[in-house]
């Protein structure tokens, strides 16, 4: 049985890291939210977007959190995904990057089906360059 928990613990972490790689990898912000709508995951893209930390915000509401998006504009894209379960947006956002500048932020979301309690939704944002 402890073979099997170490096994099982290995492929987890595995997946896990695999997982990190893979939103590591992302320019565009990601954010997930549970179906109550707090933070479960903030990718790098999110951190040098906005400038704030994962640690800062994880299981804090997503509403509540004061960066540079202006996160009541999104509250009926967010909602509708979750009522529909169906992908909503693009939606462009006004919005003021990390660094102070104003930006438009185009902001998809998706639907998390995590067959059960940990449904919620995965933000993707990211800034329409003019160039």
């Amino acid at each position: 049985m402890n073979e099997e928990m170490r096994v099982r613990t290995t492929e987890l972490d595995e997946a896990r890291s695999f997982l990190e790689g893979v939103l590591s990898s992302v320019a565009a912000g990601v954010v997930v939210l549970d179906s109550g709508l707090l933070v479960r995951s903030w990718s790098k893209g999110a951190e040098e977007l906005w400038g704030l930390r994962s640690h800062e915000v994880r299981n804090q509401g997503f509403f509540n959190l004061d960066f540079g998006l202006p996160t009541a504009q999104l509250r009926d894209v967010v909602q509708q995904c979750l009522g529909s379960a169906r992908q909503t947006g693009p939606v462009q956002v006004g919005a003021i990057n990390r660094i102070g500048r104003t930006i438009t932020c185009l902001v998809t979301c998706s639907p998390l089906d995590g067959k059960g309690d940990g449904d919620g939704v995965v933000l993707l944002m990211e800034e329409i360059r003019g160039d």
